[in-house]
């Protein structure tokens, strides 16, 4: 574990970010010499000189090791360095990626398969709705969550993912041990029960905008692709966005309003070449997945025997409402409600004219 003591050390200078911690070892052959290296050394080192170097030995002279080592331990937090078993491989080859993660939770970081789902903080209400309804039904296929807690767009698709029980992963611009913002204290307690929470940034680190960036490029790097739902013309969710381009990433959007503002963002994204999405199965088919390449799934998790039972009604060809009504001998409300739950879960589609078509040939 000594090595992680020293990356955690590094990491708790002001000056140091990804790459020059990197370049700080590759210049040294390991944390430890790093952290200990002596003025003149350390201004040798490329990208830093010997200001930089008197500033990186004033501050570590204020930093105790093992206490550092001691807070973790006493707040569960785990701690993974890049180039360690435990690290997640959509991370590593993305531009400075973060050289340790402090993670709360259980969750195997290593092969998720992520959805990022980003968007602005003052949501109308149908950019939850439609925030709800794509992180259910993505979640059912399989795919984690991954978003950045914050107010909005990012709160729905972590709670819609729960709610179906699946996975989700919330990445902070502060430590992991600072619940930003304070109202979502539940939700982070939930993600840690069925997900994680991880940062780049030390624990005690408070929320701070230069922060979100670094935050984002992590949300990007961790996924397959990228939804924006709901983004003004200059929003960090269009950052977000970015960072999944240069990362070789799939950019989605969903379109909106003409007249409102928060749809600016998401237009502009489709006229440069995103993906407009209107169904789940825009965002998973476009991945190059179908439903028994997610986690060897043909049929969305969370099914009810109910469900299941109308599952066998619903045919691959349209079949009309009312004939599913007939067949299905259920009344107008309870069918209405289970059609309505099946969408959500990506299991059925509806189509112009009440028809709707099952999508998994195995139920």
């Amino acid at each position: 574990m000594s090595h992680l003591i020293y990356l955690m050390g590094l990491s708790r200078i002001s000056c140091l970010g990804p790459r020059r911690i990197k370049n700080l070892i590759d210049q040294f052959s390991c944390p430890e010499r790093a952290w200990s290296a002596s003025r003149e050394d350390l201004s040798a080192v490329k990208g830093l000189g010997p200001k930089l170097a008197d500033l990186i030995d004033r501050e570590r002279k204020k930093i105790e090791l093992p206490l550092l080592w001691q807070e973790i331990k006493d707040k569960n937090i785990r701690v993974v360095a890049w180039n360690e078993h435990g690290y997640p491989e959509a991370l590593k080859n993305i531009f400075s990626p973060p050289v340790i993660l402090y993670v709360r939770g259980q969750m195997d970081l290593r092969e998720i398969q992520g959805i990022g789902m980003v968007g602005t903080r003052k949501n109308t209400p149908y950019g939850k709705r439609t925030t709800l309804s794509l992180a259910r039904s993505l979640a059912s296929f399989g795919f984690t969550i991954i978003s950045g807690m914050a107010r909005g767009i990012d709160t729905s698709a972590h709670y819609a993912a729960l709610e179906v029980g699946g996975k989700t992963i919330a990445v902070l611009g502060c430590g992991v041990d600072v619940i930003y913002p304070n109202e979502n204290y539940s939700l982070a307690q939930e993600i840690i029960k069925k997900g994680a929470l991880i940062s780049e940034f030390p624990p005690g680190t408070k929320p701070s905008p230069k922060n979100f960036p670094r935050r984002n490029r992590i949300i990007s790097g961790l996924s397959s692709g990228v939804v924006v739902i709901e983004a003004a013309d200059k929003s960090g969710a269009l950052i977000t966005a970015d960072f999944a381009l240069e990362q070789g990433r799939e950019v989605f959007a969903v379109p909106g309003n003409i007249d409102s503002p928060y749809s600016k963002g998401c237009h502009k994204l489709i006229k440069e070449g995103a993906v407009l999405v209107e169904d789940p199965l825009d965002i998973i088919l476009e991945l190059g997945y179908n439903g028994a390449e997610i986690n060897g799934l043909e049929i969305p998790v969370n099914l009810t025997q109910e469900e299941e039972d109308l599952l066998k009604v619903v045919t691959e060809q349209p079949i009309h409402i009312d004939e599913i009504l007939k067949l299905s001998r259920l009344t107008p409300p309870r069918l209405n409600s289970l059609l309505t739950g099946l969408e959500v879960k990506g299991a059925v589609k509806q189509q112009l004219g009440k028809y709707f078509v099952k999508i998994y040939k195995n139920v």
